[in-house]
């Protein structure tokens, strides 16, 4: 609609244009009907086409001199032709009546030129409003992409933190992750990495604290490559969790300007909620070490130390293996609490456990079974075995020199003793683990009867 009313104002510029020339031709086509007819009425059939042509005129007065100048020469040849006077009223009466209307069309089409400016300017400003809506329209449906694009990508990051809060192993997250990342940004090769120190750019990302983007690793002159891996593009994002760097979650492709810096943007999305799930695989690990050990000696507490033993019961006695299970016991540990306090009690305590953790053999299970006693389960052990092993953690400890920690240029030492009840288990005897545990308990206070500082044993057969 715009461009045809601009079309119809340049014709209408290029009829102005010509207006001079049909003046000039109406006057010719005047001056010779005038010479052979010497008729009135030719003259004024004429001064009526000049009228209708001058209403065509744009430019009002710039045309209207020549208007007059034509019409005054008309008029004159008409007075100096015609023979009857009657007529010479009739030719000034007819052109008076010309003159008058052509000062009624002037003043007319003034009017109409100013409405017509009036019209085209209002036309311009809702042309203007016009443009101006299209672009917010555009903008707007723009904008409603770009929602519906997240809303999307939301959508995907809720599946996503399904399909990972139900993962707690760290090597099942990082294998999920891999797979999430590529099917959420489609393109290239993902890997979750564990911060190692051979790893230029975990590195480097561990040093800076920011994301990696490059876009053709051959030209990037802050890592040297030793060999080429074929990889080009190199995208990447750091991991982190309770403000300690785990490692990164990289893309790479062989082809140059691989990714994007949307690619990054929905990368650093999927960062932060792998963050949070390798997190809480961390703190799920922590509560679980936290429910099976000890505080203060690191080792498995009771209650997981009698799982392990039922089920260590129960594998041996479908495999017919052997298995011993042994209590320690400190001798007058009361005494030492009561002479030095319960912080040089708990010193000696982990004293031992640091010497029982060198002392027995890593397939051994060791646990504080309760105030000052420490049980280990030692797997495919017979009673023969299981008394050289426990006889000589017995003769370490007594030959051990304890310090007290008080903090003096001359620390106490102190020495002490243990007790020890052991019981075997051999050829798949069936026994519950209650009983098995019961019959240690048994031969520790045997031992304890026959003046502690001994190793005493309960062979189950």
């Amino acid at each position: 609609m715009i461009n045809q009313k601009l079309n119809k104002k340049n014709i209408l510029d290029i009829l102005s244009l010509t207006n001079p020339f049909i003046f000039i031709i109406t006057f010719l086509i005047a001056l010779i009907v005038n010479v052979y007819l010497h008729s009135v009425i030719s003259f004024s059939l004429v001064a009526i086409l000049v009228t209708v042509f001058y209403y065509f005129l744009e430019n009002v007065y710039a045309y209207s001199s020549i208007l007059i100048v034509s019409t005054i020469i008309t008029f004159i040849l008409d007075i100096v032709l015609i023979k009857q006077k009657y007529e010479v009223c009739i030719v000034i009466l007819g052109y008076a009546s010309i003159v008058c209307l052509c000062l009624i069309l002037e003043m007319y089409k003034i009017k109409y030129v100013s409405i017509r400016k009036c019209f085209f300017e209002r036309y311009n400003i809702i042309n203007k409003e016009i443009i101006l809506m299209d672009y917010e329209i555009l903008e707007n449906r723009k904008i409603i992409i770009d929602l519906t694009q997240r809303i999307k990508n939301f959508k995907k990051i809720g599946k996503i933190l399904q399909s990972l809060q139900v993962s707690f192993d760290e090597m099942e997250i990082i294998e999920k992750s891999e797979n999430i990342v590529y099917k959420f940004i489609g393109k290239g090769f993902w890997r979750l990495k564990e911060y190692r120190d051979d790893d230029i750019f975990a590195s480097y990302m561990k040093n800076t604290s920011l994301p990696l983007m490059i876009k053709d690793i051959t030209n990037d002159k802050r890592f040297l490559l030793k060999q080429n891996s074929g990889k080009v593009s190199f995208i990447a994002v750091p991991i982190e969790f309770n403000g300690i760097f785990w490692g990164i979650l990289q893309g790479s492709s062989s082809i140059k300007n691989f990714f994007s810096e949307r690619d990054l943007y929905q990368l650093s999305l999927l960062s932060g909620i792998v963050s949070a799930v390798l997190n809480n695989s961390y703190l799920y690990k922590k509560l679980q070490t936290l429910t099976i050990t000890d505080g203060l000696t690191g080792f498995y507490n009771q209650i997981y130390f009698k799982e392990m033993v039922k089920e260590e019961i129960d594998r041996s006695m479908s495999n017919k293996l052997s298995l011993s299970l042994g209590i320690l016991d400190v001798d007058f540990f009361k005494s030492i609490n009561d002479e030095y306090g319960h912080q040089a009690g708990d010193s000696i305590l982990l004293q031992i456990s640091s010497l029982l953790r060198t002392r027995l053999r890593e397939t051994d299970f060791i646990a504080r079974y309760g105030g000052e006693e420490f049980a280990f389960m030692m797997l495919r052990t017979n009673s023969r075995e299981a008394a050289k092993i426990l006889e000589y953690i017995r003769l370490k400890i007594e030959k051990q020199r304890f310090f007290l920690p008080f903090g003096s240029s001359y620390p106490i030492q102190i020495k002490i003793t243990v007790s020890i009840g052991f019981v075997s288990l051999i050829r798949g005897f069936p026994i519950s683990e209650e009983e098995f545990i019961k019959n240690a308990d048994k031969a520790l206070y045997k031992a304890k009867q026959l003046g502690r500082n001994r190793v005493e044993g309960f062979l189950c057969e």
